[in-house]
């Protein structure tokens, strides 16, 4: 049984809950002694474990990666990031599965509605429950959406050049074939600002990709996740859809390394677009805090949504994320 772990000791039986945590250079493994049986309750005491594992990986954040986060706290993203890394446990197979139905739906239903789409949350359960084949330039965006999640999370992706436009191709896959996977040949402003010139965006992408590989093994992931996110809207490669593939690629990253992904939620998107522009600006905290409140948020709206009990769990319009199944399998 995962995170399980059995000890003989002078012919009996010893049953442990362990797990290893490692942040940046430091290593420890948490171990909660069960008994002389694995106990029948294991299933609800896995959360209040993987709850005091986040105590524990929290203070082994530094003063720099805490202070980027002040006065909010580090400690409701590493409770979030291992609140999802219980769910992978055997027990609570369905939960993950409804947890990424969900998710899905209100990413989608989020991300698209940022950028002026009409689509709704009807649309997509209908999509989800699959009730309806796509009919409509609305079905076709929703599908084309979730195809572009489920390339993202797979170990197709990866962090070049190549990727980011097939990510772009198949969210604008029969929308705008003229634009699809290919990158701007115009000049575009974003909240008065203008973005890299056309003619310097293969350039400036590959140079953010190098920063971005540089340092993955130095930076504390949702900060680099930030960074990357606020610099490619900054360069804006493509003539529409840039919103989009950035939140797509902001998670894709997070899940990646084992964190939990979030909603950038619609009702929101001033306050997204703000953060954004002083981030690129040098001012980061403001962005900073806005991910902390979308993870609450994220949390709290799944919750919802479950208890609605809308969508069913293990969608086949849901992919398996591969790419965080490849982490999560280490453990």
């Amino acid at each position: 049984m995962k995170f399980i772990r059995k000890k003989i000791i002078k012919d009996k039986p010893y049953y442990y809950f362990e797990f290893p945590i490692k942040i940046g250079k430091k290593r420890k493994v948490f171990s909660k002694y069960l008994g002389s049986i694995v106990p029948e309750n294991l299933k609800e005491q896995i959360p209040i474990f993987f709850n005091e594992i986040a105590v524990i990986a929290d203070e082994y954040l530094g003063d720099k990666t805490k202070n980027y986060f002040q006065p909010k706290k580090t400690a409701k993203i590493e409770q979030s990031r291992f609140w999802y890394h219980s769910l992978h446990h055997e027990l609570y197979e369905g939960d993950l599965n409804l947890f990424r139905s969900l998710f899905t739906s209100l990413f989608v239903l989020n991300s698209n509605r940022s950028e002026g789409s009409k689509v709704t949350r009807k649309d997509i359960e209908k999509i989800l429950n699959r009730k309806q084949k796509p009919k409509s330039s609305i079905d076709l965006e929703v599908i084309n959406s979730l195809n572009a999640m489920n390339f993202s999370f797979s170990n197709k992706m990866k962090w070049n050049l190549k990727s980011i436009k097939k990510i772009h191709s198949i969210l604008l896959d029969k929308l705008a074939p003229e634009i699809a996977g290919k990158f701007k040949k115009v000049n575009n402003t974003v909240n008065n600002q203008l973005t890299t010139p056309w003619e310097k965006v293969s350039k400036e992408l590959g140079l953010l990709l190098r920063w971005f590989k540089d340092n993955q093994k130095k930076s504390y992931p949702p900060i680099l996740a930030l960074e990357f996110h606020s610099r490619f809207e900054r360069i804006h490669p493509f003539e529409d859809g840039n919103g989009r593939v950035g939140r797509i690629l902001f998670n894709s990253y997070l899940l990646q390394l084992g964190y939990m992904p979030v909603v950038f939620f619609s009702d929101n998107h001033s306050a997204y677009c703000n953060a954004l522009l002083q981030s690129q600006q040098g001012r980061k905290r403001k962005l900073a805090y806005y991910l902390i409140d979308q993870i609450e948020k994220t949390r709290k709206a799944v919750e919802k949504y479950k208890k609605e009990g809308i969508i069913r769990g293990g969608s086949s319009q849901v992919g398996h994320w591969e790419i965080e199944h490849g982490k999560i399998r280490k453990y």
